[in-house]
């Protein structure tokens, strides 16, 4: 599980990267879409991650993550709900803010998985050095 967890890491920041990086070629075209797709696979991610995390230290940083998560999601549905209501000044404003919001969420959650990966890796070797003394 701890390999499916490093390739599930990597890869959402491989295609972080790749998506930064497109910029300059694609304009905000590939980082939109590079957005969109890193989002979805960061939220099964986080999804299928989460009682790990809840069952670690980590569970305050989780529970801060959905926090962000829903906010952000609520923010991006204000414009959509409220389209007759609000100027194209005041849904630039939100759009570019949850786009922005957006990315540190994503870069927030691949700090704590990575950590959370940390922490395995060292049970992992704690559990295998724990073993092979009570073995002698």
């Amino acid at each position: 599980m701890l390999l499916v967890r490093k390739i599930d890491c990597y890869g959402q920041l491989l295609l972080i990267t790749c998506m930064l990086l497109s910029i300059p070629i694609f304009y905000f075209v590939g980082f939109g879409a590079g957005l969109l797709l890193s989002g979805c696979w960061q939220l099964i991610s986080a999804l299928a991650n989460t009682p790990a995390f809840i069952h670690t230290v980590y569970k305050k940083q989780i529970l801060r993550y959905w926090t962000f998560f829903i906010a952000d999601l609520f923010l991006m549905a204000i414009p959509l709900l409220f389209e007759k209501e609000l100027t194209e000044d005041t849904i630039l404003v939100i759009f570019w803010a949850t786009l922005g919001a957006s990315v540190f969420i994503a870069v927030y959650y691949l700090r704590i998985y990575y950590r959370l990966i940390e922490l395995f890796y060292l049970r992992n070797e704690l559990d295998g050095l724990t073993k092979s003394k009570h073995r002698s």
